[in-house]
């Protein structure tokens, strides 16, 4: 982007503040340096990406030059008095201090908040964009949702809890820190200062594991539970954080601080001890997806132990072992980050009483391991509940174009097409395959409004479970057209702009997954397998469109919201007229 935007006022007022408004050139001149701990610069602010568009009429940056002190702080992209603004972000110079809560907009997308200063809040719920703190942050607990965001701080971090769902937190420091929570896997990482075999200083980051379970630390009332029987944020957490109040429960300290878990630890290993297939076996070992959780006894220089330890994989390398040696009676906690032959890269080690949060990931470890070794083991069913896609393309092109009645198929999907009839659906990209419908049944399970029903065409199955591809019918070129999945399950979400970005999804080889309130790409690779044709596939795409094969996540992530951010509202407008939900991802 070359062209200088224009502001369209010198100043604005947001939550009572009134800040300078720069353009992306100016905002540039500010944060264009800030980096990471790997030395590498956050911000493009010309990338004109989902994070910073240039679409948007009127984008503007917000600054405040001074030390800022608010109420609540709950950015959005416009406001009420200027509704035909795009804040882009909120870059403060200064300190930032709010007495309740500092809240992003949305979980797909959200104004970046770039604080130069110290950041000081009761509670933060961050997500939609990569946000940085620079001067250090208190806060009773800070919340960080969603793989559409990301957070850098950068100084002194005093926090009671840091709670991360599927969200990168990088972390300089923890100063004061009581619990951190990863939903799943670890996603707040933190930098670590070591000492090599020379005495010289090193530095890493590091992904941190939970130092407690949910359940330890929040107020019961504020927990809810997954299907898989996860402990997660829910029941209104929201409304506490809007009014300022801590949803910790600090009657559980001696909990939280594992106050006794020497006895608990050596009742741990007694029951072990005696379970029948370590009497049988020697050892209890689990493999639960990408951790290995074990039992085991052994002797080291003359005395005896027993290990419940937990090992993370999938390129964490992460392993925690609690050690009960039986001749002292002492308990010996290790956290151990690997490298990737399983070998220690280093280590922390401590005894149960050593300060210490990294002690803490241990003791949780010892606690969900031990639970994770004495439950019930369920044999193995070759089961599987999803009613899988049954694709065929023994059609002719003439068959499948009488489906799209009047429309014309837009070259690339023709092209799509002679390369799906050439190697086979489901053979290129996971789960995916042209299909002929001869009548609209599945959409008109949605609405029978004849209006509702003659807005999408169905062209293509997206997952294996039934969901699937349709054209959104606004524009009499279906090259003009975004592109909708069906969820098979619940859920309608505008995946990507036309057919050639639907296309350049594929080449991740990864079925979208849906629910009610979102549609995303997510390739696990501890289970990915590649499908046959994907190399061919992904050479085809080079060569036909010029596009390079999407090799992460995140890559898919950038299409798809900016899918989102161009339709999202228009087709949610549309579904509500007839009285379609709209998931929360959604609203």
């Amino acid at each position: 982007m070359s062209k200088i935007e224009k502001v369209p006022f010198e100043t604005l007022e947001f939550s009572g503040i009134t800040f300078k408004v720069i353009n992306r050139h100016a905002a540039h001149e500010i944060i264009g340096e800030l980096t990471n701990f790997d030395n590498q610069k956050i911000y493009n602010v010309f990338e004109d990406t989902w994070r910073f568009p240039d679409y948007e009429e009127n984008p503007i940056f917000l600054l405040a030059e001074e030390d800022v002190e608010m109420d609540l702080f709950e950015m959005d992209f416009s406001t009420e008095e200027h509704q035909d603004i795009f804040i882009l972000g909120f870059i403060f110079k200064g300190n930032l201090q709010v007495k309740k809560l500092i809240s992003s907009y949305d979980t797909d997308n959200s104004p970046a908040l770039i604080v130069l200063g110290e950041t000081s809040a009761v509670n933060i719920h961050l997500f939609g964009s990569v946000h940085y703190l620079g001067g250090g942050l208190k806060c009773d607990t800070i919340v960080g949702e969603y793989n559409h965001g990301e957070l850098f701080v950068k100084g002194d971090v005093v926090s009671r809890l840091i709670y991360s769902d599927d969200m990168p937190m990088h972390f300089e420091r923890f100063t004061d820190i009581q619990a951190i929570i990863n939903v799943n896997r670890p996603d707040v990482m933190i930098c670590s200062n070591v000492s090599d075999a020379d005495g010289n200083l090193l530095t890493f980051e590091n992904y941190f594991p939970s130092t407690n379970n949910l359940s330890d630390i929040v107020d019961d009332s504020f927990i809810e539970y997954t299907k898989y029987g996860t402990e997660i944020l829910g029941n209104d957490y929201l409304d506490a954080f809007k009014k300022g109040l801590s949803i910790l429960d600090h009657d559980k300290k001696d909990k939280y601080m594992y106050a006794d878990f020497r006895n608990q630890f050596i009742n741990m290993i007694e029951e072990l001890s005696e379970n029948e297939e370590f009497l049988s076996e020697g050892k209890i070992i689990r493999n639960i997806g990408n951790t290995l959780y074990q039992f085991l006894p052994f002797e080291y220089e003359g005395k005896k132990y027993s290990q419940i330890s937990e090992e993370i994989g999938n390129g964490f390398n992460i392993r925690m072992r609690a050690l009960w040696c039986h001749d002292d009676e002492e308990i010996t906690l290790v956290l151990e980050y690997l490298y990737d032959d399983g070998n220690p890269k280093f280590q922390w080690a401590n005894n149960e009483t050593a300060p210490g949060i990294e002690m803490f990931c241990v003791k949780c470890t010892a606690v969900n391991a031990f639970e994770m070794l004495t439950a019930e083991v369920v044999e193995d069913e070759e089961e599987d509940e999803r009613e899988y896609q049954e694709y065929s393309n023994t059609f002719t092109l003439e068959e499948y174009s009488v489906q799209f009645g009047g429309y014309a198929l837009p070259e690339d999907l023709v092209k799509l097409y002679e390369f799906d009839q050439k190697y086979g659906s489901d053979t290129y990209s996971e789960c995916f395959g042209l299909l002929v419908w001869n009548d609209k049944t599945g959409i008109k399970s949605w609405s029978e409004k004849e209006e509702f029903y003659n807005s999408f065409i169905e062209f293509a199955g997206a997952n294996g479970s039934g969901s699937s591809y349709a054209y959104w019918l606004i524009d009499k070129d279906l090259n003009n057209c975004p592109i909708v999945v069906f969820g098979d399950e619940g859920g309608i979400h505008v995946v990507a702009e036309n057919t050639r970005k639907l296309i350049h999804l594929l080449t991740l080889d990864t079925e979208i997954s849906v629910d009610f309130d979102k549609a995303y790409f997510y390739q696990d690779e501890g289970y990915y397998e590649e499908s046959e044709n994907k190399e061919v596939f992904q050479e085809w795409v080079k060569n036909e469109f010029n596009l390079d094969p999407i090799e992460t996540n995140e890559e898919t992530d950038v299409i798809v919201v900016e899918a989102k951010a161009k339709y999202k509202k228009r087709l949610n407008d549309f579904l509500t007229k007839f009285d379609i939900e709209i998931g929360e991802d959604d609203e």
